[in-house]
């Protein structure tokens, strides 16, 4: 065979070797990421920006309160599923505690937490908004806190499920800061191993 033949078909076939292996390799990263941190909606009502900070898991970045919200609620984070697909049914979690820590060197603001049990239904396919139950609403007016550990012993004690969304829920904690300003750093949902 010539070179002219064999040069382009030997770099058309390192060519989709490398690409293949970057495909696969970033795929990978993402699915690792997915697992820690699926991509729910999270929404900050006040536009102060940087609210997936507080998912990060990195106490030094972190969301500040710039304004107030025209809404009842500052923020809210959709966090985890209620329930995990085990390649036959959806097994119940188990929740602990929403653990709140304060930004470097402050306390944690007086906040009202509405614990939320949104509706895990499939938006393109209904056409409208989830539905969402409240669980429990926490108020933390305490003063000095850095760090607080709020239970989850008033959620619903979640049941084996065998057809999605049927009483799925996504966990969605949602804040409102009632002071001016404020700063959080990280937001943990806690489950029981």
């Amino acid at each position: 065979m010539r070179p002219v033949i064999v040069i382009p078909i030997f770099s058309a076939i390192v060519f989709v070797l490398f690409g293949n292996y970057f495909l696969v390799s970033g795929t990978n990263k993402k699915i690792e990421g997915y697992k820690e941190n699926p991509p729910f909606r999270i929404e900050d009502a006040t536009a102060s920006n940087g609210l997936s900070l507080l998912l990060d898991k990195n106490p030094s970045t972190v969301w500040r309160k710039i304004r107030n919200s025209p809404l009842d609620f500052d923020f809210f984070l959709e966090m985890k599923l209620s329930h995990v697909w085990d390649g036959e049914v959806f097994q119940p979690r188990t929740f602990q505690s929403l653990d709140v820590e304060a930004c470097p060197g402050e306390t944690i603001p007086p906040f009202t937490l509405r614990f939320l049990l949104r509706e895990s239904i499939n938006v393109d396919k209904e056409l409208r908004m989830p539905k969402d139950k409240i669980a429990f609403v926490y108020p933390f007016q305490e003063k000095g806190k850095k760090q607080i550990s709020i239970p989850l012993d008033k959620l619903p004690k979640f049941q084996m499920e065998r057809d999605y969304p049927n009483q799925i829920f996504i966990l969605t904690p949602e804040f409102k800061i009632e002071s001016q300003n404020g700063c959080l750093a990280e937001v943990i949902l806690k489950e029981k191993r």
